[in-house]
Formats: structure tokens, C-alpha cells, sequence
């Protein structure tokens, strides 16, 4: 049985016809990979960014397009029909007798005594063909392309087998529902980036809302009271300059393997164009169903999908109101690496990420921190995200990239589980017993700081290394170079 064919690479020309196709290569007709940037939801909007948004960030266009222009731009896929074809039959309809019976491990005598009949009898009255469907599956199919492949150019149309239930939701029927979902809670001046590789097969899109604007500003107030253990809840300096966050979501597919269509809350920082996943729930949909048809989905107990987005945004707006006590909180947290028995660099590492973006980081965060051997888990988080936009030569779309700046978000959201995190992977590693950091008693990771009340090289306290200012600074000159990324 053949397989749905994966993506062409995007290097092919037109197949060789009689009649050839204009001589027009692919890639001008349909790119493999892009990044598309819009503002503004309809051609009726506004399609200006924000003033805090330098007009040389990679993130805004001086030609933006409207959201509802890049979800069109995006595949119109839907179900196909999937053919096996069988080798044993010939294109006339003659079957290959010897090459059956020389099948290893097919009994063809037991097969003739079962029926009492020949192998060639049993083949004159088989009325097989040599292509047939397959009942219990699909494929996805991009109808652009399977349009191109139909004017002679030799470029796949397909994406990965189904099962039978697989019922596809198009890009486009997914996406457009949140325009009047976001128009009836009055974003009209939303803007992001939407990253695709294979034509669209997988997606990763940014939709950020400037109404959903924060201001983080130093406070007195104690962030978090801890027991007598070493250990000071940490107090803001009051002069602390201001750090501006925007909410927003992040959506995507994948029809290379996966069955559901996801988003989840993200902040996204304009001084530097970095986002960060939040601490919102991830929303699923899976492929069933009909889910741009409301009396449908109410019918079977689902979300219409214009009713989900709308509660996707409700949920983003809720949870701005815990943005400042948790970046307060994660300037507030250091790590001293003269105690600690590893580098900030090592620390990346541990976390997964690859050792140049690790190099790069490390160096970046040293350099802000004061002293530079004390950074702040908001310093260690930043530094991480600024390095992947400098150095991440993929794509913004695939899977490493999320990966990557998932590190980010973990620090956000449990500072304290990934500093344990990085000391059980240094434990594990280490060869040496008197170097080890975790205690006995805290091989479970939790994300309470008082578990960290006897672990060296941990401090809550001030604010100690990196101001807001400073970090908008190091953003702002940062982003200067980013351009080169679409």
C-alpha cells in the first residue's frame, strides 16, 4: 500500500509535457516556508502598530497585511480520498500468479485446499483492481496545490493519513471566526506574525491585542511570606522604571501527525518583540466533527468554534490581572552561580536548550546582572528569548523553536520547579557525591520557594540585577539586528 506523499522540497520544476506549464518557479507561486505579519482584523481596520513597537522591529511590516488576509493566505485543505495500489495486479487487470505464490510465509497450498480450487482459478474470478480505495482512511489535501499538480507542475498536494473519523478543519474556517470573535470584545487592532514551513502544513500564529496592555511597575508590598529559614520575601526598589506587556494567543496545527487544532494565552513585550508563553491553559480541538457548524457541535456537546475563541480571549483577559505580581516575582528570584556547582550556561543546558543559544544567553544575562554572577530568573528568561531571536536560524513555526521558548515560559511560570529542574539533571550527571546541590528531601519537584530554603546559591530578595529599564535597553538595541528573520 502506498502512503500519502510528504511535501516536495520546494526545489522542483514543472514535470516535462507535451504541453509544458509557464516556466514559473514553485516558490513564486507558493511558498514552502514564510512568516506573514498583519494588523488590523478586517480591511476596514486600522492597520497601524502600536507607537511602542519600533517602526525596524522584526515583528511589524511597513506593508502589514490584515489578519483576515494571512488566514486566506493560508491552506484551503480539506479530506481526501486515499488509493492503494497493488503490485500483484497488472495495469490491463492480469494478476501475477508466480509472484504470489513466491510470497514468503503466504500458504498458497493451504489456500487451495481451503477453496478446492487453483490458484489460477482463484485469480480468474477475483475481480480486483489494481487501484482501489481505502474505506478506514484519508488523506489532507491543499487544494492550491493539488491545482498546480494538475497543470503539470510536479509539486505534492498531500499531508498525513487519517482515520476514518478524521473530519479536517480547514485553516480557514478554523481562523476567520475569530475576527467577530475579537470584533465583539472590540480588538480591532490586533496584530502578530503567523509562521508556516511545508506550505502551511504546520503552523505556528501570534495574534497580540494592545488594548490587553499591562504596566509592570515596582511595588512595596512583600511578594510571597516565607518561614524563618534564611530566606527574606523580596520587596521592589519604589523608583523601578515601568516594563509594558501586551496579551495576546498563540495558535496552531499540525497535519503531519498530530489531530487538533490549539491555542493558549502568551504575553508579548513591545520594547523587544519577545513573546512568552503565559500561564493559561493550552485549548484543544480535535479534528471531528463539523466545526464551523454552531447546531452541529451544540447538537454532539462542543464549543462552536467562534464561541471558543471568544472564551480563548475572556480567559487571556482574566489572567492579565496576575501579570505584574508574576514578573515582580521572577525579578525577584536569583541565582548565585559561585554557589551553585554549575554555570548559567550548564543551567540552559540542563533545561534543554542547545549550547550555542545556551552560550549566547548566558553571556547576555551575565553581562546585564549586577553582580554579573547573580542574574534574576526575568534576566535568565529574557536573556533566553533575545538569544533565540539573534541566533535560531529555522523556523519560527517548528516544533524546536516552541520547545525553546517553552524554557522561557517555564521560568515564568515555576521559577523555582526549574531551578530544582537544572540541580536533579546536574545530581544526575555528576560523578561526584560531595557535588551534589538537591537535598535528599527535595527530589520532588515542587514550585514552593520555601523548598529552596536550603539549597545554596538561591536568594530571594531585592530586585538585584536587572532593572526594567536596563532590560528595555538591552531589548531595544537587540531587535535593531533581528531583521533578518523574515
Amino acid at each position: 500500500m502506498t502512503s500519502s506523499e510528504q511535501s516536495a522540497d520546494g526545489s522542483a520544476e514543472p514535470t516535462s509535457q507535451k504541453n509544458d506549464p509557464p516556466t514559473v518557479p514553485i516558490a513564486d507561486l507558493l511558498k514552502q516556508e514564510s512568516v506573514l505579519r498583519f494588523a488590523g482584523l478586517t480591511e476596514h481596520d486600522s492597520q497601524d502598530y502600536p507607537n511602542e513597537l519600533e517602526s525596524n522591529m522584526w515583528c511589524r511590516s511597513s506593508t502589514p497585511r490584515t489578519f483576515k488576509d494571512v488566514v486566506k493566505a493560508l491552506p484551503a485543505a480539506s479530506s481526501g480520498e486515499l488509493w492503494a495500489t497493488n503490485e500483484f495486479i497488472g495495469t490491463s487487470g492480469d494478476i501475477d500468479i508466480d509472484t504470489i505464490r513466491s510470497v514468503e510465509g503466504l500458504d498458497i497450498e493451504g489456500l487451495e485446499r481451503g477453496t478446492g480450487s487453483a490458484l489460477e482459478t482463484i485469480a480468474q474470478r477475483s475481480a480486483a483492481e489494481p487501484v482501489v480505495g481505502v474505506q478506514d482512511h484519508q488523506d489532507i489535501v491543499d487544494e492550491r496545490r493539488k491545482a498546480l499538480h494538475a497543470l503539470g507542475y510536479d509539486v505534492k498536494f498531500r499531508w498525513q493519513i487519517a482515520s476514518d473519523s478524521y473530519t479536517i478543519i480547514n485553516p480557514q474556517e478554523a481562523y476567520l471566526p475569530i475576527i467577530s470573535a475579537l470584533q465583539q470584545r472590540g480588538e480591532d487592532d490586533v496584530f502578530g506574525w503567523a509562521s508556516y514551513r511545508d506550505w502551511g502544513g504546520l503552523l505556528k500564529m501570534v495574534v497580540v491585542c494592545p488594548s490587553l496592555r499591562r504596566v509592570v511597575s515596582a511595588g512595596e508590598e512583600d511578594l510571597e511570606e516565607l518561614d524563618d529559614d534564611g530566606l527574606t520575601a523580596a520587596t521592589l526598589e519604589n523608583e523601578a522604571p515601568e516594563t509594558v506587556v501586551y496579551g495576546g494567543f498563540q495558535t496552531g496545527y499540525d497535519f503531519r501527525g498530530t489531530q487538533t487544532l490549539w491555542a493558549r494565552p502568551v504575553l508579548f513585550f513591545p520594547a523587544s518583540g519577545t513573546v512568552l508563553p503565559d500561564t493559561g491553559k493550552r485549548y484543544t480541538r480535535r479534528h471531528y466533527g463539523k466545526a464551523t457548524d454552531a447546531d452541529h457541535e451544540r447538537a454532539n456537546n462542543r464549543t462552536p468554534i467562534n464561541e471558543w475563541w471568544r472564551s480563548i480571549y475572556d480567559d487571556i483577559d482574566t489572567r492579565m490581572v496576575t501579570v505584574e505580581t508574576a514578573i515582580q516575582r521572577s525579578r525577584a528570584i536569583a541565582y548565585d552561580f559561585e554557589e551553585l556547582p554549575f554555570s548559567l550556561q550548564e543551567c540552559y543546558t540542563y533545561w534543554g536548550i542547545a549550547k550555542k543559544y545556551a552560550e549566547r544567553a548566558a553571556n547576555r544575562a551575565q553581562t546585564i546582572a549586577r553582580p554579573t554572577t547573580r542574574p534574576t530568573v526575568f534576566n535568565i528568561q529574557l536573556s533566553l528569548l533575545i538569544a533565540l531571536l539573534e541566533e535560531y536560524n529555522g523556523s519560527m513555526a517548528s516544533n524546536s523553536y516552541q520547545e525553546y521558548i517553552e524554557v522561557a515560559g517555564e521560568l515564568y511560570r515555576t521559577p523555582s520547579m526549574m531551578i530544582q529542574l537544572a540541580m536533579q539533571e546536574h545530581d544526575k550527571q555528576t560523578t561526584d557525591s560531595t557535588d551534589r546541590v538537591l537535598p535528599e528531601d527535595q527530589q520532588t519537584l515542587s514550585d514552593s520557594l520555601e523548598d529552596l530554603a536550603d539549597v545554596p546559591g538561591i536568594s530571594v530578595d531585592s530586585e538585584v540585577d536587572l532593572s526594567n529599564k536596563q532590560a528595555q535597553r538591552v531589548q531595544h538595541g537587540v531587535q535593531r539586528q533581528l531583521d533578518h528573520l523574515g
